[in-house]
């Protein structure tokens, strides 16, 4: 442990931002982990239920059971079976935006995690050129402590370069790995809302509930 902390130092004061963004990423990734689960979004009780409800035309128990059991999927339900009977053209736009609103925090935090992916080799290279300018100024100077300065130096652009890459690669491949989850989630819930689509869509008539009532 204590020989791998000299090696950090030997990074230089790069390694400082180098660690931070290693603790950003690995705060980020794990959250997205943790959050991008299917089961966040769409329960299959409640997705199974649903169904129940909108096959038999109960839409005002869909409606209800929507709000008492809260969520993207859920509000996204209600949104399309309150606004069932508007043309089709304006409830793509109503869905569209009640998606967009909902579904915000599926990507939040990936921005941030690409911009370490591509920040962190960036660092790690201003730290090798740092040391490579120490190594010159050491040859210029050719004092009696060279081979020290040189190794030094050396040391410096090769543990900043490499922390650089370490901390990039791994924060490359869970970006995708997230970026791929979550565009999964939004084409799961795309296609359960398809389907359901034509069971609460009637252009004419009145449904059950409605009867019901009357």
């Amino acid at each position: 442990m204590t020989h791998i902390l000299n090696i950090l130092r030997s990074g230089g004061l790069v390694m400082i931002p180098l660690g931070l963004l290693s603790l950003v990423a690995l705060a980020i990734v794990l959250e997205r982990f943790w959050r991008l689960r299917s089961g966040n979004f769409m329960k299959p009780a409640v997705v199974s239920t649903l169904r129940e409800l909108l096959v038999g035309g109960h839409f005002k128990q869909a409606v209800t059971y929507c709000k008492s059991n809260p969520g993207p999927f859920s509000d996204l339900v209600a949104t399309l079976v309150e606004n069932r009977f508007a043309p089709y053209d304006e409830l793509k736009q109503i869905m569209e935006d009640t998606a967009r609103h909902r579904l915000y925090g599926l990507q939040r935090g990936l921005g941030a995690l690409g911009t370490i992916v591509a920040g962190a080799p960036l660092l790690g290279l201003l730290g090798t050129v740092i040391g490579m300018i120490k190594i010159f100024s050491v040859v210029a100077s050719a004092g009696s402590q060279v081979t020290e300065a040189l190794s030094l130096g050396i040391s410096e652009a090769l543990i900043t370069t490499a922390s650089g890459l370490i901390i990039a690669i791994p924060a490359l491949f869970a970006h995708s790995f997230l970026e791929s989850r979550a565009g999964g989630i939004i084409t799961d819930m795309e296609t359960q809302l398809i389907d359901l689509l034509h069971f609460v869509r009637r252009s004419e008539g009145k449904t059950e509930d409605e009867e019901e009532a009357a």
